[in-house]
């Protein structure tokens, strides 16, 4: 069994350049199951969705915790990658999604954008996929620096 060290996001072209402004951010995600094998010192890598595949920068979680929507504004709005309405509306997006449900909650820190793109050509879904360390060094490998 391969070790997990992160996990690939998709993220929206348009929230790219928030991720990578030099402050500490918190990445949220509603995911299946109230359970993760991610860990405080793994990597998350963003990539940009709807078009262009391509894996555009990195972070490192600092800290993993599921809370529900309200104790994420309240904890972390002013670190929160979302602004208040974009938060609620992804939050509202799924009938399935309610103000119990607990979110993937990860605070980041060291976030770099790459200087070059770095193209993606497996499948990506909305949910995202882990990664191993075989996997993190490949791609890297493939980072034109």
């Amino acid at each position: 069994m391969h070790d997990i060290i992160g996990a690939i996001y998709p993220i929206p072209r348009y929230l790219k350049d928030r991720f990578f402004d030099g402050k500490t951010k918190v990445f949220v995600k509603f995911l299946a199951r109230k359970s993760t094998r991610l860990a405080p010192k793994d990597k998350i890598i963003f990539y940009v969705s709807r078009g262009s595949k391509k894996l555009v920068g990195e972070g490192v979680i600092q800290k993993v915790e599921f809370l529900t929507p309200q104790d994420v504004m309240a904890k972390y709005r002013q670190l929160l990658f979302l602004n208040e309405d974009e938060f609620y509306a992804y939050v509202k997006r799924s009938p399935m999604r309610t103000e119990s449900k607990e979110m993937l909650t990860l605070v980041l820190k060291d976030l770099r954008e790459y200087t070059a793109p770095i193209q993606y050509d497996r499948p990506m879904t909305m949910t995202g996929q882990y990664l191993t360390a075989a996997e993190y060094n490949s791609l890297i490998s493939r980072k034109v620096h």
